[in-house]
């Protein structure tokens, strides 16, 4: 009897994500995170080297980020929870920080990003957030530790993707960049659920996109259809948050959400740091706008390429429907 190994491991990744959204304690949130690695792995595993690997540092992380957060579980509950608490609860977050791949550990998962195929780029860059997301949020840090770790994120994912080639590069300082973000709205469930999901079908539709036409660097770009660029430029446009792109809504409310805890200071550094993201975007953008296309000019349109630029060009009515009815 032949095994699908594929569909175990998406099996595997249902369950464990499941598993931390409804756990009611820290360690099956562990058990959670653990079956989640166990279940993501087999996908980086290729016959390339490079993608062996990136399989064996995505596990070494992990497993490092696992470690510590086991050693700060135990240590809650067998010292005296006035002592230590404060402590082991950094150390915590500092392991989910890890198995998220938030600065300054985000360094794994660039490197894994960039040896993978798109599938398993969209996989790591939305799914694999889903449970460190969840006990982030159940850590219940104070409104000054999230700002602030939010704005270095935010900060370092928007420099860390200037003056890359690699596509996926990219992708992976945008991620932690939205990463930052995100987590300025972790405090109210609903407005981080929204970000998510707009983060999610933004990333997906570029992933699609850039898997159909086999693209892994800017100078690809170069090589398709004036159909095509315009539907990479519009979800390039609305990754980087342009207005009004449905790529701006979500940094709208998390904008909305400083400001209402009196943290201008911080909603400013903040966007414009979404400014210098935005900048990489447009310096992607223009190069394939501007150059002159070597494909035939004449070629036709399929249907993929409609049914994209329908899929994007849905996005900004979308988004001024959602701000109107806020």
């Amino acid at each position: 009897m032949k095994i699908n190994t594929q569909m175990i491991t998406i099996y595997l990744l249902s369950v464990s994500t499941v598993m931390v959204l409804t756990s009611k304690s820290w360690m099956g949130m562990w058990i959670g995170m653990e079956i989640n690695m166990i279940g993501f792995v087999p996908l980086l595993k290729a016959k390339n080297k490079e993608s062996s690997s990136s399989s064996m540092i995505y596990f070494l992380t992990q497993s490092m980020g696992s470690s510590l957060m086991l050693y700060s579980l135990l240590s809650m509950w067998f010292q005296s929870p006035s002592g230590h608490s404060s402590l082991m609860m950094t150390m915590m977050m500092a392991s989910i920080m890890i198995k998220m791949g938030l600065p300054p550990m985000h360094m794994w998962m660039i490197y894994v990003l960039n040896n993978s195929s798109w599938s398993c780029c969209f996989i790591l860059l939305t799914w694999q957030k889903v449970a460190p997301l969840t006990v982030m949020y159940h850590l219940n840090q104070t409104i000054n530790e999230t700002m602030t770790m939010a704005m270095m994120t935010t900060i370092i994912g928007s420099i860390g993707g200037i003056n890359h080639t690699s596509i996926r590069k990219i992708m992976g300082y945008s991620s932690v960049s939205h990463m930052g973000w995100m987590m300025i709205t972790l405090n109210n469930i609903n407005k981080c659920t929204m970000y998510f999901i707009i983060y999610t079908i933004m990333v997906y539709t570029m992933c699609q996109m850039l898997e159909t036409e086999n693209m892994f660097y800017l100078n690809q770009f170069m090589l398709t259809n004036k159909i095509n660029k315009i539907a990479i430029t519009l979800n390039m446009l609305s990754m980087g948050g342009l207005p009004p792109m449905i790529g701006f809504l979500p940094k709208w409310i998390a904008i909305q959400t400083m400001i209402n805890n009196n943290l201008v200071m911080i909603a400013s550094i903040m966007t414009m740091t979404s400014l210098i993201t935005l900048m990489v975007y447009m310096n992607m953008i223009s190069p394939m706008m501007t150059m002159s296309n070597t494909m035939n000019k004449t070629a036709i349109t399929t249907e993929k390429d409609y049914s994209r630029m329908i899929i994007i060009s849905m996005m900004t009515p979308l988004a001024l429907s959602i701000n109107i009815l806020m």
